[in-house]
């Protein structure tokens, strides 16, 4: 199991190193940046976008997991279609091929920094603190989600230098999970936060498999009453947390949401509407639950599965019932209380 584990981290590394290379040059260099289809959007933006950054970050995580773990090849799926700008992006065998490739869309300059990032050596070490008495997983029942660059408005505001204070590139975060295939159950999961402390970086990693709960050090904050939602959340659920004692903030990316209430920086996030997707959730999920709390469905309130057929169309992989994300059950108990006023 500890293989997995090890390949999800250095997969969500190669996808922050794909980010990262986009701040290291001028910041009148131009990122690629194209507005999403219709059916690959999301419905709560007017305008949804991706950059190459994005679609570069998910292939050279998906080939880091195909390389380890060739069985797993078909069975990685991402936010992002490979093709942006009519070119469909892919991982060459060298880094002079893949900077061909993107010099088809971006300067040579830039294109060969980001085939460096996508090319670069693994070793970072996230790994060196692995647990090494896990015991093995069943690889042929697993499916990989990637989210290859959360907040993706806030990368493209941080790397122009166009983003207020708390927001950009700090936001941004690399969210990858495995599940299990027949039970849509996460099982492993991945938060690459690439801008943490002048980018250095920090990873947040979980197990939930079977009987075993292991997680990645962090330092908790117990007890806090902070709870976490979007500025568009309905104004009446707020309103009843705030009456009821609780501290509602509001930040960006789903992703950067979901790693507080992993890290414990907050106690729950709550989305009422469907703006979240699997590939937000699968990796923050499986840490919650490996550190005794969950993330569910606000309307019915039951566990989210992550198995959907591969073939449905990219809407058909929203949460569309909403999402509680929650650090213990002892805040869910508290949720559902104040919800019910």
């Amino acid at each position: 199991m500890v293989s997995i584990l090890e390949t999800l981290i250095n997969a969500s590394e190669k996808a922050a190193c794909v980010a990262r290379s986009c701040c290291s040059g001028s910041q009148n260099e131009v990122l690629l940046v194209a507005e999403k289809f219709e059916g690959e959007a999301n419905a709560r933006f007017e305008r949804d976008f991706k950059t190459i950054a994005d679609v570069l970050a998910q292939e050279a995580a998906r080939a880091e997991i195909a390389s380890s773990f060739p069985e797993l090849a078909q069975y990685v799926r991402g936010e992002e279609c490979s093709e942006i700008g009519g070119v469909r992006i892919s991982i060459k065998d060298s880094v002079e091929d893949t900077t061909e490739l993107l010099s088809t869309l971006v300067a040579p300059a830039v294109a060969k920094r980001m085939a460096e990032a996508a090319h670069s050596d693994s070793a970072h070490g996230f790994c060196d603190k692995l647990p090494d008495n896990l015991s093995e997983i069943d690889t042929s029942d697993l499916g990989i989600w990637i989210d290859p660059i959360d907040a993706t408005a806030e990368f493209i505001a941080g790397v122009r230098g166009q983003a207020d204070a708390d927001r950009g590139l700090p936001c941004v975060t690399v969210l990858i999970g495995a599940y299990r295939r027949s039970t849509g159950e996460p099982v492993v999961g991945v938060i690459n936060q690439p801008f943490y402390n002048n980018c250095k970086g920090r990873i947040a990693w979980g197990i939930n498999y079977g009987n075993i709960q292991k997680w990645s050090e962090s330092e908790m904050t117990p007890g806090n009453k902070i709870i976490l939602m979007s500025g568009a959340e309905k104004p009446e659920i707020s309103a009843k947390f705030m009456s009821a004692g609780w501290q509602v903030k509001a930040v960006p990316g789903a992703g950067h949401k979901l790693l507080k209430v992993a890290l414990g920086e907050a106690a729950a996030y709550i989305v009422s509407q469907g703006t979240t997707f699997r590939w937000d959730t699968c990796a923050p999920h499986s840490i919650l639950q490996a550190k005794g709390g969950n993330l569910i469905s606000y309307t019915t309130q039951k566990p989210i599965t992550y198995n959907d057929d591969i073939e449905n169309s990219t809407q058909q992989f929203c949460n569309s019932e909403g999402i509680i994300a929650y650090i213990d059950t002892s805040v869910f108990e508290e949720i559902k209380n104040v919800l019910a006023e």
